[in-house]
């Protein structure tokens, strides 16, 4: 199915246009303004990765630091078939700390690697699935 044509318009109805990845104005008289780099909403690429993760008192070294993945988004859903918990936040995460998912729960945050974000299970071996966004 083909995307539809979006056109973007100043208030007098001239239809603004983007070259070179600059966004060009024509004002009102016929003046125009280089707004410069413009953004593209949408990711060029898609990755995802599965990871079991450990707790600490189930003989595991600390929260796990998730892969290394540069990034724009990612999507952290726990397993559907957990049955604890799992804590996702910076280094040190705990349960009082971290944004708690229980089994099928999905947190999705703007980060710019996957690496900077550490899983702490409540049960032994529970598992996360990512899918980020480039």
């Amino acid at each position: 199915m083909p995307k539809p044509k979006v056109a973007i318009s100043d208030s007098t109805g001239n239809e603004v246009a983007v070259t070179s990845n600059a966004l060009d104005v024509n004002i009102a008289g016929g003046a125009s303004i280089d707004i410069g780099d413009v953004e593209v909403k949408g990711h060029a690429t898609v990755g995802q990765f599965a990871l079991n993760v450990r707790t600490v008192g189930g003989g595991g070294s600390g929260p796990t630091r998730l892969p290394d993945n540069d990034c724009k988004h990612a999507d952290i859903m726990a397993n559907i078939s957990n049955t604890g918990v799992v804590y996702i936040g910076i280094i040190g995460v705990s349960a009082t700390t971290g944004i708690a998912l229980y089994a099928g729960d999905v947190y999705s945050v703007d980060v710019e690697n996957t690496q900077l974000l550490y899983a702490l299970p409540t049960v032994d071996y529970e598992d996360i699935n990512v899918v980020f966004y480039i």
